[in-house]
């Protein structure tokens, strides 16, 4: 499998007793299961990967707190991008928490959960997320395509800061939108402060997805970012609404054959630029 000897720089892990307010559990609970730390730990093993990068799921501390806690006992996971809320009053003294935690790689901010993610550009939240970004975490972005802009806001904002896009930037599933993901992607990516996660491309298509219906969005990233800024990410266990980690692994060694990608242009998708991104010292870990 392609993600053997990688790092998985995309894998959740929840526990559904908990009832953390995770969207994709909302829209599919099926899934709440597959999420659970022993299933982590099966998927781990069953791919092969060196290590694995566990991204919060919920945007509130309490998920985020368990979510460190939690992930440290799994092992083969590096790191954990937690959560903070840049409003919030406290935000100054919760980074302080999470930058001091050796687990935490990074913070994540879900703009698809935001009802005006404008406000993240704003000079408030700038100033918070500059802290973050002292501190060496990574800021890493969930966002819709029509929201890229702010994601670039925010990178041009904070120069000197690691930030990474989840999901290819999640492209649209019609055809007709996907002038303007391209384009808004291509704008993104000239800043080069910014990574992207290859990840996140069959599961809107669902269990039946086909390399066909996903080819455009692949190869369009695979263009954009070029390989170097790239990292291939299993998103486990959400996959799984796309057919499953064996047919994505499938699917990504085709596409990344195809494009004949050179042993360290493969080398940097694989396990490079997360661990660069994300400020990991294997050794450390």
């Amino acid at each position: 499998m392609i993600f053997e000897g990688a790092i998985d720089a995309h894998v959740h892990l929840w526990d559904p007793s908990r009832n953390d307010d995770i969207l994709i559990l909302q829209d599919h609970p099926w899934l709440a299961p597959r999420g659970e730390a022993t299933k982590l730990a099966d998927h781990l093993t069953a791919t092969g990967v060196s290590g694995a990068i566990v991204v919060q799921s919920a945007p509130d501390a309490e998920h985020s707190d368990w979510l460190i806690a939690r992930a440290s006992k799994v092992l083969g996971v590096h790191g954990v991008v937690a959560w903070v809320d840049p409003f919030a009053s406290d935000a100054q003294a919760h980074i302080e928490v999470l930058r001091n935690n050796p687990m935490v790689c990074g913070i994540r901010l879900m703009l698809n959960r935001c009802h005006r993610p404008e406000h993240f550009q704003s000079p408030g939240a700038v100033s918070v997320l500059s802290l973050v970004a002292e501190t060496d975490l990574a800021i890493e972005c969930l966002c819709p395509a029509a929201h890229l802009s702010v994601v670039k806001a925010i990178a041009e904002a904070l120069a000197n800061s690691s930030v990474i896009l989840d999901h290819c930037g999640l492209p649209p599933e019609s055809e007709s939108g996907l002038a303007n993901w391209e384009g808004a992607l291509s704008d993104l990516a000239t800043l080069p402060n910014v990574t992207c996660k290859f990840s996140g491309l069959i599961e809107p298509f669902g269990p039946d997805a086909t390399l066909l219906q996903i080819e455009r969005r692949a190869f369009k990233t695979l263009d954009i970012f070029g390989p170097e800024r790239l990292m291939l990410c299993s998103n486990f266990p959400v996959a799984d609404l796309g057919g499953g980690i064996v047919k994505w692994a499938d699917m990504a060694e085709k596409l990344m054959h195809r494009s004949g990608l050179s042993t360290n242009e493969r080398r940097a998708m694989l396990t490079e630029t997360a661990l660069s991104a994300y400020s990991i010292d294997l050794q450390r870990s």
